[in-house]
């Protein structure tokens, strides 16, 4: 059920109640004992239909959390936010290879540092990386690339349009300098990110990502 679909649900709910919007716990309680014992079959010489339709609207609230144990709600029921959904995008072999091919050694790349000149191509130690999955947490992005970061300059192709409708995927060249080779993660500075990953709240790479970094990435918070 979509969000929006579910507060009209709640909404449909407490009016079976007879309850506004705005009804906290206790209310919802004092309204479904109300009806429970007015409406009741035993009272309605076996008519239920309104006992029934009270109950479903009193179970469905209570699943939804608006129904606290114990005594009086402080306040306006507070629905649950929907939990943001984790997924693993395995990239087209298409995609993979579009990105490959973009690591060409005569084009100028945009740095990391966002300064807004690209760096030559004629520069020493540039190992380049491409992803082959996406992990997905809301708008959340990480990168998964299999090959380790290397000392000095590194290049990596990414898939940009992992958010959006767009029919043709489109890539990047970003560049950046590491201190160290091996596993790691690099976040993308929000200068880069708002400009070049349409709809991304933030977008990291993780390097050398193993099984065992995929596995991280779904039991993470």
């Amino acid at each position: 059920m979509e969000p929006v679909d579910k507060v009209r649900a709640r909404a449909d709910a407490l009016a079976d109640l007879g309850l506004s919007p705005c009804a906290g716990s206790q209310e919802i309680r004092d309204a479904w004992r109300q009806i429970a014992f007015h409406s009741h079959p035993d009272h309605k010489d076996g008519d239920s239909s309104g006992f029934s339709r009270a109950k479903a609207a009193y179970d469905f609230l209570r699943k939804e959390g608006l129904v606290t144990k114990g005594g009086a709600s402080s306040g306006p029921p507070q629905p649950r936010r929907p939990r943001l959904k984790k997924r693993i995008i395995e990239l087209p072999l298409e995609d993979i290879a579009a990105c490959k091919a973009m690591l060409n050694p005569d084009q100028r790349l945009p740095q990391m540092h966002d300064d807004g000149e690209g760096r030559g191509a004629s520069d020493a130690c540039v190992s380049d990386h491409v992803p082959d999955a996406v992990g997905c947490y809301g708008r959340h992005l990480t990168y998964f690339v299999t090959t380790p970061v290397h000392h000095g300059a590194n290049r990596v192709a990414l898939p940009t349009t992992v958010l959006t409708s767009a029919r043709h995927t489109e890539a990047e060249i970003l560049s950046f300098q590491s201190k160290d080779t091996g596993a790691g993660e690099v976040i993308i500075p929000d200068t880069i990110r708002e400009r070049k990953f349409p709809g991304a709240k933030s977008v990291r790479i993780r390097f050398d990502a193993d099984q065992d970094i995929r596995d991280q990435f779904w039991l993470a918070g």
